[in-house]
């Protein structure tokens, strides 16, 4: 029902333009838009001309049928033909073939009131795609185009492309040809965003003298070559596509622009060892640099002044990495093996290591690598951490949690199977939070004075006492209030509870951190 005031209805009094606002910002699709009706008589059909048109044929396991499905668009876009009413938006996401028909009048009613965002979702049930219809092309308005699961068919010597408002392109599980990739990239001026991900009939991708383009995304498409000219490109990712199980190689160049690229994302990518030196030294102003899975890396060295932030990931071949990076604040490590690492460590801010071992190898708890145990204790002894970091070391193996809050003598678990955690102590609700998912056995911890760890604990024991914390609560409480799966926290000051879980203890109490810790131990709810 509609608020009034002394009888007057103040939610039909809203201007146009501010109902639909409202109804835009709430990013309702058209059947809970509808539900608005019952708020005032005057919104009865403002949901039918809202300039957002959401359309989405299944909403978890319920779908409309086809034939309603069908009256619930025609409406609103008739309306909006008929009244020539703007259009910012036309999205649809539908599961049935049949559609397919409807859909090109449906692109065309869009396109005809200069829609600024075509976003088409095409069920992905078999290996068929929907077609696009001509009209796509002569969209001049057209600010945006995101397709999934369709099909280019244009023939490019007779179609003429107007894209002269397109700035961004995203395509997911596209067929296009390399002809047609290249005409559509010809015909937008103004693009400043592409990303392709698993799209079909390429083989190679030329992105030559687009003077607005600030990003790149080439995911897991099957290419031979990926060649890129943009003098204000900012952002560049790929990821390589992997063919019968390993990643097909792909030649990558980015030509010199005006020094702009800033993130830099590599994937399995096939780059060696002075590929990647020559692309520093192109581009020195990287900031944000991902490698993940770039198998043929064996020495990385960077020496710049710019770069940020660093995630190297699964790299199976390297033996030694050197960063002199004097602004790096952010570092992450993922890999079976701690390689020579030399890096300047004054200015970072957070760092993470994660280890593991691959699953036909078998480590015992006490067995590691001395080189590897060496150098991995050099890294973390070589921070700050007078500059409010701590240390926080979850040791798979044992499933248990080594916290110094205030390091001095630092000694690591000996375990190939650990993630290691150097971040602010502000942050530490968010780092316990994220080990406790593994369900931890026992936390050890090195306090400092006013102890921060300390402090957030009983926050965690009103979690197993069934006591909600509300907003306060520095925990997930749907994971831990909720589901209930952390029972007791105990505290282990007179050690027991099995000697503490024998082999955890039986470390401690073979170096000197014995009597600085305290300890306590998770009892958490058998799984099912």
């Amino acid at each position: 029902m509609a608020e009034s005031v002394d009888g007057e209805d103040r939610i039909s009094e809203l201007p146009v333009h501010i109902i639909h606002h409202i109804l835009c910002r709430t990013n309702l699709d058209l059947r809970e838009a509808a539900i608005t009706c019952v708020l005032s008589k005057k919104w009865h059909y403002y949901w039918l001309s809202r300039p957002y048109l959401l359309f989405r044929q299944c909403k978890g396991n319920s779908c409309i049928p086809l034939e309603n499905f069908v009256k619930l668009i025609d409406r609103p876009l008739r309306i909006h033909v008929e009244q020539n009413l703007y259009l910012a938006k036309f999205f649809l996401a539908y599961r049935d073939r049949e559609l397919d028909p409807y859909l090109d009048h449906w692109i065309e009613s869009a396109i005809k009131v200069n829609v600024s965002v075509l976003v088409i979702h095409a069920p992905d049930i078999d290996s068929s795609y929907y077609s696009l219809p001509d009209v796509v092309y002569d969209a001049k308005k057209l600010n945006t185009l995101w397709l999934s699961r369709c099909k280019f068919e244009f023939d490019i010597s007779t179609t003429h492309i107007r894209f002269c408002s397109l700035v961004a392109l995203f395509l997911y599980n596209v067929h296009i040809s390399d002809a047609q990739m290249q005409s559509v990239i010809d015909k937008c001026p103004s693009i400043r965003n592409i990303r392709v991900l698993a799209c079909k009939g390429m083989s190679k991708l030329y992105v030559v003298g687009r003077l607005h383009l600030h990003s790149l995304a080439v995911l897991l498409c099957k290419l031979d070559s990926v060649i890129v000219q943009a003098p204000k490109l900012e952002s560049f990712s790929y990821t390589e596509c992997i063919d019968q199980g390993n990643f097909h190689p792909c030649k990558i160049d980015i030509l010199d622009g005006n020094n702009t690229l800033q993130t830099l994302e590599l994937t399995g990518s096939s780059i060696t060892d002075q590929q990647f030196r020559d692309v520093f030294h192109k581009f020195p102003n990287i900031s944000v640099l991902h490698l993940t899975r770039c198998y043929k890396l064996k020495h990385i060295e960077i020496q710049t002044e710019k770069l940020n932030k660093v995630t190297l990931s699964k790299l199976e071949s390297i033996e030694k990495i050197m960063i002199q990076a004097p602004n790096l604040s952010q570092f992450d490590f993922e890999g079976d093996k701690m390689p020579f690492l030399s890096m300047d460590s004054s200015s970072l801010e957070r760092a993470r290591l994660n280890f593991f071992l691959p699953r036909t190898v078998i480590s015992n708890f006490g067995d590691v690598d001395s080189s590897w145990y060496t150098n991995l204790n050099h890294f973390v002894q070589n921070f700050n951490y007078s500059k409010g970091l701590m240390l926080v070391i979850f040791c798979r193996k044992t499933k248990n949690i080594l916290i110094y809050e205030n390091p001095r003598e630092i000694l690591i678990p000996p375990s190939h199977n650990v993630e290691i955690f150097i971040v602010p102590i502000l942050s530490i609700e968010l780092i316990i939070g994220s080990i406790l998912l593994n369900r931890p056995s026992i936390m050890s911890i090195l306090p400092c004075t006013d102890s921060k760890v300390l402090q957030v604990l009983p926050a965690l024991e009103r979690c197993t006492q069934n006591q909600n914390c509300g907003k306060e609560c520095p925990f997930s409480t749907r994971f831990f209030h909720k589901h209930r799966i952390l029972e007791e926290i105990v505290s282990c000051t007179g050690t027991s509870e099995e000697e503490m879980a024998s082999i955890w203890y039986t470390w401690l109490k073979s170096t000197s951190l014995i009597g600085k810790v305290n300890n306590f131990m998770f009892k958490w709810k058998e799984q099912a």
